[in-house]
């Protein structure tokens, strides 16, 4: 999502919503303040699905489904889905409030500046998001059924760093759970581009190997500050994809290990049986491939706090 800036809205009971933070093509979020409860004064984000879209069962589906799955996961790397509900006619999920900024955002700066991110920074924050993804995949229902869950949508923009250095991997707004039908073949897919797997641009059912790849592709891009696929439009990078380019991330930038260019290699390759099991295996691996006097949040908030000030 995009900050368009400050804005003031009315329409949600219980919330003083302060200003828009960020608008997608699905759904606009504020940051609010809660007028009353347990938790009055605590400052929140507001997710609402755009009024425009309130009449569309397709989407009030897809954004409820979002709600009914993040609150089932309590995870310190998630972002934490606090309330859902409806108002004015259109549903909306309360979740805590990152204040920080998003990967994106981070790398878009270190290009300002001309710098990129200390290779430690980016195989912590890798391994972080990796243990939020096992978390999520290993999901269950208030049964204890598994939920079969995949993100579908790890990109920079949907992982976030606070400003006490916290990582948290957030919009499980695209995310499918066990039976939900994929893509058709032809159709677009959902997530960005640079991040798709291949069986997700072939309209293939995602699994947690799919999220493993989406992984392996930001991961690289913390360490260069490229894209792993890169190309001048969708079609582009699909190609690249799909014809499973692949480039260590060593060849763009000399001083990273090839350890780390083998977790990158191993995420992102073509076929899915020959990627990291898991999630979770990812994480095992990345363990002990950084410097632990970077892998903290003090460390993290920092680097973050260099980059912009403040």
């Amino acid at each position: 999502m995009v900050a368009p800036g400050p804005h003031a809205a009315k329409g949600i009971a219980g919330y003083h919503l302060e200003a828009l933070v960020g608008k997608g093509g699905m759904a606009e979020v504020y940051r609010a303040i809660v007028a009353d409860g347990p938790r009055a004064g605590q400052r929140v984000a507001v997710k609402r699905l755009l009024p425009a879209l309130a009449g569309d069962a397709g989407y009030v589906a897809l954004f409820e489904r979002e709600g009914e799955v993040t609150r089932r996961l309590r995870h310190p790397a998630i972002v934490e889905v606090l309330e859902t509900g409806v108002s004015g006619g259109a549903p909306f999920i309360v979740m805590e409030y990152v204040d920080g900024r998003n990967l994106r955002q981070v790398l878009a700066q270190c290009a300002a500046r001309g710098i990129l991110l200390p290779v430690d920074f980016g195989a912590y924050v890798a391994h972080v998001v990796a243990e939020a993804l096992a978390h999520a995949h290993a999901g269950t229902d208030a049964a204890g059924r598994p939920l079969g869950i995949v993100h579908c949508d790890v990109s920079p923009s949907n992982v976030f760093i606070s400003r006490d250095g916290g990582v948290k991997l957030g919009d499980f707004g695209v995310a499918l759970t066990a039976g939900a039908a994929p893509n058709a073949p032809g159709v677009e897919p959902m997530g960005k581009p640079r991040y798709l797997a291949p069986e997700q641009i072939l309209g293939q059912t995602p699994t947690p190997r799919t999220d493993v790849f989406a992984l392996g592709a930001v991961f690289f891009e913390l360490l260069t500050n490229e894209p792993a696929f890169p190309g001048k439009d969708a079609k582009e990078v699909g190609q690249r994809i799909l014809a499973g380019t692949l480039r260590a991330p060593s060849e763009l930038r000399p001083e990273v290990p090839f350890a780390l260019d083998e977790v990158v290699l191993r995420c992102v390759a073509p076929d899915p049986a020959d990627r990291y099991p898991s999630a979770g295996a990812v994480a095992a691996d990345l363990a002990d491939r950084y410097d632990p006097a970077v892998g903290t949040p003090l460390a993290i908030a920092a680097v973050v706090r260099g980059l912009f000030g403040g």
